[in-house]
């Protein structure tokens, strides 16, 4: 992709690498998220800067774009599971292999991801979305309203009511599991 109508703009590539720079982990995290290679992850990740890059020109506003950069990163993983393969649920994080765990702690962390799926799937993907773009990729609310198109309170409200859930849930299993006497 070419660099054309961005000549123009003093600093640009300056401001780009800048963004580049604070945004990279952040948008690599959201694609882990999202694909389960960690190759495939980091090409999407290269793709969607690539993009960005090439669109930058019609930012309208530099603080936008945090929320400008995810809806392109959305738009580079939809593009790529309509090419291939489902995708991937926040409940397959948990199934990479620990490296140099006991296990022991491999059992605990088993049964604290299974909490957590269970937790977890109560919530839609609009409300696992949106915990994502917050908690993972450490968007604020403002960005990811620009990222999904929504005004920025009805996102504030949904993470409220999507946290509400899963705090809600993880202590209804906690108190089943001692009741049971397991763990809790």
């Amino acid at each position: 992709m070419t660099s054309r109508g961005q000549a123009g703009l003093p600093g640009q590539h300056e401001v780009f690498a800048q963004w580049y720079t604070e945004y990279l982990p952040r948008v690599l995290n959201y694609m882990r998220l999202r694909v389960y290679e960690e190759a495939l992850a980091q090409d999407l990740t290269a793709l969607t800067f690539e993009r960005a890059l090439s669109r930058v020109q019609t930012l309208r506003d530099e603080a936008a774009f945090g929320g400008w950069l995810f809806s392109i990163a959305r738009t580079v993983v939809a593009g790529y599971y309509r090419h291939h393969r489902p995708l991937l649920s926040l409940d397959t994080i948990g199934d990479c292999p620990e490296q140099a765990a006991s296990v022991e702690s491999q059992v605990a962390q088993a049964e604290e991801l299974g909490t957590l799926r269970a937790a977890l799937a109560v919530l839609s993907d609009r409300e696992r979305e949106i915990i994502d773009l917050r908690f993972v990729a450490g968007l604020t609310n403002r960005s990811i309203a620009q990222a999904l198109g929504i005004q920025e309170g009805h996102v504030a409200v949904i993470l409220y009511r999507a946290l509400r859930k899963v705090r809600r849930e993880l202590t209804d299993n906690i108190a089943q599991q001692g009741a049971r006497g397991g763990k809790g």
